[in-house]
């Protein structure tokens, strides 16, 4: 009985349907599919292959009008000298120079303004007991004179 047991497991299991025939119509289907895909594959590697061509063509071009570029620096041709003005006419300025420009001379003004208000702020300070009026004079004489600390740092400009 054991010997038995041993020979069923062993077996392989089989379907007892009959294998039908694939549908024809369909395998043409997958046929032309994959014929479509392929050769677009293929259209596909030609199109890269000729942007590769272009661009290494265009590379090149590049290549040689940096070379022309730096032999015509190196050695510059021998021209005879024409009469030319003494000045040359001058270039045009790009929109960041103009900005520089303009910000460069605002920041001056703002210098000149703050320079003017600090001459007329120390000018005010010296001076503040020379115009009291007469009745208030003895007043003030009475109390302590008090002044503004000098600054170090900012000395008037006369």
């Amino acid at each position: 009985m054991a010997d038995t047991q041993t020979a069923d497991t062993t077996q392989q299991v089989t379907s007892q349907i009959p294998i039908t025939q694939k549908n024809p119509k369909r395998v043409a289907a997958g046929k032309a599919i994959a014929v479509k895909r392929r050769q677009a594959r293929e259209e596909q590697n030609k199109k890269l292959a000729e942007a590769d061509a272009v661009m290494a063509k265009e590379r090149l071009r590049k290549a040689e009008e940096e070379a022309r570029k730096a032999e015509a620096v190196v050695d510059p041709p021998v021209e005879t000298p024409v009469a030319t003005p003494a000045t040359a006419p001058p270039a045009d300025l790009t929109t960041t120079q103009w900005l520089t420009i303009a910000s460069i001379i605002v920041s001056l003004a703002a210098i000149y303004y703050k320079r003017e208000e600090i001459k007329g702020t120390i000018a005010k300070i010296k001076a503040p007991l020379a115009k009291t009026p007469a009745p208030m004079a003895h007043a003030i004489a009475n109390e302590p004179v008090l002044s503004a600390p000098k600054k170090k740092g900012i000395r008037p400009m006369d």
